[in-house]
């Protein structure tokens, strides 16, 4: 992880770029197609939800304010 409660711009191509607060940078870790990836601690933790990369860098919401946003809960791990 390189950043936390970033503010990042996403070129979405054809002049249109978004703006999205409070996320989670790191060095790029994932490919096309991984979007809706949950980012995992070393513990297996999830701390964000994959949604834009580059060749040099992954941004992910942070699992919190995706949970509060969805009204969800994400399962702990039950031995």
């Amino acid at each position: 992880i390189t950043a936390i409660n970033a503010t990042v711009d996403v070129n979405y191509g054809g002049g249109k770029v978004a703006r999205f607060v409070d996320q989670i940078v790191t060095t790029n870790m994932s490919a096309g197609g991984d979007s809706g990836s949950l980012v995992m601690k070393r513990d297996n933790i999830a701390v964000g939800l994959l949604f834009a990369g580059s060749s040099v860098a992954m941004i992910a919401n942070q699992i919190e304010n995706v949970r509060a946003l969805l009204r969800v809960e994400v399962a702990e791990q039950i031995l």
